[in-house]
């Protein structure tokens, strides 16, 4: 189970983090399902950092293709690369277990079709050191199509920064603007608060969407605005889809209600007075508006009107 806080803990109050060393060891957590065309161009953008001082954990999450012959070429390489393989269990399960055999100071995420750019671990170790009090970090991502061809970048808006937990709990836990996997770092004592997440269906394939609702009750999120990473589209992806269905807005519906109800359950741990604050998912903009597409999609009648 996830840490759990004393009853006698301030609710919703940023939780303290320990003083950094001067070079920080960064923990990198790669789940693989059957990228063997991607993993290895992934592995090399962490092999090109200009900061050194990182660990590379990934778990393999049982692959049928050419996967692990390629990672092993990678372990043999570097021996700050290791390998860990499990049967299939989705993406959450095989973050788990790397979380669970790493050790950095700082943890980040990549996705085994994504890359990091060169700077990436060195403006995170940096904006960690210099912004002691953030235990959730977040940065816009480079969409490129399959062929690496960049596609504009992701948030366009601004990341979401500072304090925020009130005013989650206002919001039905909703924090618009949030990076996908390869755009989010946690300092390890708020890894560890979270760690090992939920993998209830459907958030077995959506940690990032997890750590994004959770993190943000117990941390203050400091954002780098700089673009750190590149989010490849392809026709794989997990969430990938051709346009907006009713089904597809029927699907994040599911979603969004199973992350409110993981939001519920992670406050209730410690403050279940925090818990009842936590504006009801159905109540909130959000959700009217998904019930409006879908209606308007699957030619319903209207469930809300504006």
């Amino acid at each position: 189970m996830a840490t759990t806080f004393s009853s006698t803990a301030a609710p919703l109050q940023p939780r303290p983090l320990r003083v950094l060393p001067d070079e920080p060891l960064i923990s990198i957590l790669l789940a693989n399902y059957n990228y063997a065309n991607y993993i290895g161009q992934s592995i090399e953008s962490v092999l090109q950092q200009s900061y050194g001082h990182w660990e590379l954990v990934i778990c393999d999450d049982g692959s049928t293709d050419n996967s692990v012959p390629v990672i092993e070429s990678y372990v043999e390489r570097d021996n700050r690369v290791r390998l860990v393989r499990k049967p299939n269990g989705g993406h959450t399960s095989a973050l788990n277990v790397a979380f669970s055999i790493s050790s950095g100071d700082i943890v980040c995420f990549l996705d085994s079709d994504d890359l990091y750019l060169p700077e990436k671990l060195a403006m995170v170790a940096g904006a960690c050191t210099s912004h002691a009090n953030a235990g959730l970090l977040v940065h816009r991502v480079i969409r490129v199509n399959s062929q690496l061809q960049k596609l504009g970048v992701w948030p366009l808006s601004d990341l979401p920064d500072g304090w925020l937990g009130p005013d989650l709990l206002k919001a039905g836990g909703i924090l618009p603007y949030a990076p996908p996997t390869s755009g989010i770092a946690l300092r390890r004592e708020i890894a560890e608060i979270l760690f090992p997440i939920s993998v209830v269906p459907p958030l077995h394939m959506c940690p990032d969407q997890v750590i994004m609702r959770l993190a943000p009750l117990v941390t203050r999120i400091k954002r780098i605005p700089d673009a750190l990473a590149e989010y490849r589209l392809h026709n794989t992806n997990t969430y990938s889809r051709q346009g907006t269905s009713g089904d597809s807005v029927m699907k994040e519906l599911e979603l969004s209600r199973a992350l409110w109800k993981e939001q519920h359950r992670f406050l209730s741990s410690f403050d279940a007075q925090a818990a009842k604050q936590l504006t009801d998912l159905e109540d909130s903009s959000y959700t009217a508006l998904l019930q409006f597409l879908k209606a308007k999609l699957r030619h319903e009648p209207e469930v809300r009107k504006y």
